[in-house]
């Protein structure tokens, strides 16, 4: 009934006009109306006119136009300066930084004071928000020039309501952190939206979350929640108390107008870590959950759209209901887990944390090309996770000795570009003529230097033509003057070695070989069978590269790249396979020593045993024959039983080179 009043069919299509049409709809057609309404009731209008202009007397004015013209008038001086400091002497730099920052923060308070007090124009507040914060953004990520201004920056905010009274203050450190100022803002201004109770401005939180998403990611969405404050699924023993050992008359209690009751205004929640504010109202607190379940729906797209283990974790432990958000995006995640190689890394990721070994495996089963060198800490931990159910233990296995395996390839396919000799017949006999001499023996050193000479790729240790011609003027060197035939010869991939757009370049010339190989051994020491892995990936690697059996010719090797940045890749993957190396023999060195003491008291209690009881004339009936040797038997001190002809003899380097 109340749908079909024309006042409520006026609202509804007044919410639908343009702001413009609004206002011209007013000034035609309703301030006309006074005219012709009774004096009690047109005294009632005036009067409620009269109210709300004094309410909003003296409210601050966000010019963002002006705002945005001047801030980047000081990003073009810092650029200048920044070009000015190639010639001069002096620089700005730190000057106009500081400058900038400051004419970004100085009307944050105006932001949340009309936002909060005046509850208005939180459209507009917030693309307030989101220039700041992109401004931000964009000094602080800058690809060239030193960022220690910025991020050593100290930053003291105070925000204060329209009496002076302090609502919070706020000691950063890096310009970077302001963005909790931001988030703490932005949590005040969609509370003051939900708490007003229109349709019209609740149904705008969707779209500005997802614009808040696209400028600081989903993990910002979270820290609006929160108010700016690290999680507390991360940091439990934060305190997220506005101020600490404040006395509470520090904190708003007039917020005025509709938002203020007297006995509400000192609400707030002691507990850790909840999200309720001292200096909210009972109505605005109450909030909260509405504005929980926008920020949660709005995580979701996001994970609809790019799953990740973090994310699932993130949203589990915000919503209310956990159960019934892990059932949606386990569901979700099923669809779209074979779709990408990202997405499938993550289902593998979500799906260990949920210690679901039956879905992993056939992902695997059918899916398995869809993984990347990268991709290996996922791959690692669902491969753990199998390993701790039985009847999958042998699958882990296999896959650990693979993978182990692979990555040994990889570091000798690195190592053929600077050495491609090391395979030439007269090479190997050479290297086994230097294993054969002990540690410190007279000429070793100098035969190691003339093997890996010999070794070494025709021209690659010439100098790069920019770094000769440069040294010989005096110049200084740039960083990553390598060879001219080497990739990324200026070293573009070290200035921002962090930056996710160059991951895929990363993984072609600098691929992490070390943490890869160190993360599938200590997969394998926590499986059963998985030092016998270890040993079998031993005996391939030596047989591989037998050089790894000299310690001294791996570190000649390894100086020989080490002065080239391209390269210290390579010189990770090699000092992990010496390091793996080292510590399998002097297992395998003490497993055999235990054989034997183990071999000679059988001995000797089986002779003392006979010549006490004198020859038997019963026989005894031979053992039937056991099955097949399992390749991961692991037997005495937790290692799989080695054959003596893998390895070494005593005298010869195995034992002597350590």
């Amino acid at each position: 009934m109340l749908g079909k009043l024309p006042s409520s069919r006026f609202a509804s299509i007044y919410d639908s006009l343009p702001s413009d049409a609004q206002q011209a709809l007013v000034e035609k057609h309703l301030i006309p109306l006074l005219n012709l309404a009774g004096k009690s009731r047109a005294k009632k209008a005036l009067a409620h006119a009269t109210q709300l202009k004094k309410r909003h007397a003296n409210i601050p004015v966000l010019d963002l136009k002006a705002k945005r013209m001047e801030v980047n008038a000081l990003l073009e001086e810092l650029h200048k300066d920044a070009k000015r400091s190639f010639v001069k002497e002096r620089s700005q730099h730190s000057e106009l930084l500081d400058e900038t920052v400051q004419t970004l923060i100085d009307w944050l308070n105006d932001i949340w004071s009309i936002v909060y007090e005046h509850h208005v124009d939180f459209l507009h507040a917030h693309k307030c928000l989101l220039f700041v914060a992109g401004t931000l953004d964009h000094i602080g990520s800058g690809r060239s020039g030193c960022r220690c201004a910025f991020t050593n920056m100290y930053v003291h905010i105070t925000l204060k309501r329209k009496s002076g009274k302090r609502i919070k203050s706020f000691d950063i450190h890096g310009a970077q952190n302001i963005e909790e100022i931001l988030f703490f803002i932005w949590r005040d201004l969609f509370l003051s939206m939900l708490a007003t109770g229109k349709p019209r401005l609740t149904a705008l939180i969707p779209g500005m979350l997802e614009e808040i998403e696209d400028q600081a990611s989903w993990s910002g969405l979270e820290r609006v929640l929160y108010g700016g404050t690290k999680c507390p699924r991360n940091y439990e023993d934060e305190d997220y108390n506005d101020e600490d050992d404040e006395d509470e008359s520090d904190f708003d209690e007039d917020l005025g107008g509709d938002f203020y009751d007297e006995e509400e205004a000192e609400f707030y929640d002691n507990v850790r870590g909840s999200p309720i504010a001292k200096h909210w109202s009972y109505r605005v607190s109450s909030q909260t959950s509405q504005l929980r379940k926008h920020i949660v729906n709005a995580m979701m797209v996001v994970f609809k759209a790019n799953p990740t283990q973090k994310l699932y974790a993130a949203l589990s432990a915000i919503s209310s209901d956990p159960e019934s958000v892990e059932a949606q995006l386990l569901a979700h995640l099923a669809t779209i887990a074979t779709s990408s190689s990202d997405a499938f890394a993550a289902a593998l990721d979500i799906y260990a944390l949920q210690r679901d070994a039956e879905a992993i495996v056939g992902l695997l089963n059918r899916y398995s090309h869809l993984l990347r060198p990268r991709d290996a800490p996922s791959l690692q931990s669902a491969v753990s996770l199998m390993a701790d159910f039985q009847y999958h233990r042998l699958r882990s296995l296999h896959i650990i000795e693979k993978e182990l395996f692979d990555t040994a390839k990889g570091v000798r396919a690195a190592l053929l570009v600077s050495f491609s000799q090391f395979d030439h017949p007269a090479n190997k006999d050479e290297l086994q003529e230097i294993i054969k001499l002990r540690q410190g023996a007279a000429g070793r050193q100098e035969r190691v230097e003339a093997w890996v000479d010999a070794i070494s790729t025709p021209g690659s240790n010439a100098p790069n033509p920019m770094a000769f011609a440069a040294m010989m003027m005096g110049l200084p060197l740039m960083p990553g003057l390598d060879a001219p035939d080497e990739a990324d010869p200026l070293g573009y991939l070290d200035l921002d070695p962090h930056d996710p757009d160059l991951e895929d370049l990363r993984e072609e010339f600098r691929p992490n070989l070390k943490q890869r190989f160190e993360g599938w051994t200590d997969v394998a020491i926590t499986i059963t069978g998985g030092h016998g892995v270890l040993i079998n990936v031993f005996k391939e690697v030596i047989e591989l590269m037998p050089f790894l059996r000299a310690n001294d010719v791996v570190e000649e090797m390894v100086g020989r790249l080490a002065d080239r940045p391209s390269k210290h890749y390579v010189c990770d993957g090699l000092d992990a396979l010496s390091h793996f190396t080292k510590q399998q023999r002097k297992k395998i060195i003490n497993l055999r020593n235990s054989q034997r003491r183990s071999a000679a008291s059988k001995t000797a209690q089986s002779t003392s045993g006979s010549s006490a009881t004198g020859p038997s004339s019963s026989t005894t009936p031979l053992p039937a024959p056991s099955p097949g040797p399992n390749p991961y038997h692991v037997g005495l001190a937790g290692f799989p039983f080695v054959p003596s002809e893998v390895f070494p003899q005593p005298g010869n380097s195995l034992e002597d080179v350590d």
